[in-house]
């Protein structure tokens, strides 16, 4: 059973010096929707602790829905660095690359996710977005394919995004031009986004 924000709140009146304590606080601050003040908790985690890795991964979803992707990417880039088996902090880093148009980056983390996570369908419609916008069509299909045949369901924006980018793959010849806005999925509502566990 989870603790409540106000026991969270006193167990950080008592060590206030504890990233774990902010990080818990910031992650649960962020289950209820108050993200401001989750975002002052983590950021309070991280600066105790540049190896909370909970924290940063928290951190880079609340910048990721705001759409400061640069930042995003940053955080869980961190957050990876700490943990290389957190799937969530490489597909989270993977969406941020792909809306500020780095296709290949995305493409690199995402085929980390699908390493630590075979199954993690929204890894493969991710990846088969950035490969589309890199003008490799077939591998694309394929990655789409898959990651419908494990059941991943994309939101409206998501579906739309890989239409978009299979679209202008066919008639684009240079996929490395191909506008940010074509290839972009939409942070919101897709899964991972959530939160780590705030240790």
């Amino acid at each position: 059973m989870s603790a409540s924000i106000g026991e969270l709140r006193r167990a950080l009146a008592d060590s206030p010096a504890s990233a774990g304590a902010h990080a818990r606080l910031g992650t649960a601050l962020l289950r209820a929707g108050a993200t401001r003040e989750a975002e002052r908790e983590l950021r309070a985690a991280v600066d105790l602790d540049p190896a909370c890795v909970g924290a940063w991964v928290n951190l880079g979803g609340i910048l990721l829905a705001r759409w400061e992707f640069a930042a995003a990417v940053e955080a869980n880039r961190r957050a990876a660095a700490v943990d290389p088996t957190l799937a969530s902090a490489h597909f989270n880093q993977a969406v941020g690359h792909l809306h500020l148009g780095q296709p290949e980056q995305a493409v690199e983390c995402l085929a980390r996710v699908v390493e630590l996570e075979p199954r993690h369908g929204a890894a493969y419609h991710h990846l088969a977005i950035a490969l589309h916008a890199l003008g490799r069509a077939g591998e694309a299909r394929l990655s789409a394919a898959y990651s419908v045949e494990l059941g991943y369901r994309p939101g409206p924006l998501s579906a739309e995004a890989l239409e978009r980018a299979a679209a202008a793959a066919r008639g684009a010849g240079d996929q490395s031009t191909m506008p940010q806005s074509e290839v972009s999925p939409s942070p919101r509502k897709e899964p991972d986004h959530g939160t780590a566990e705030g240790g």
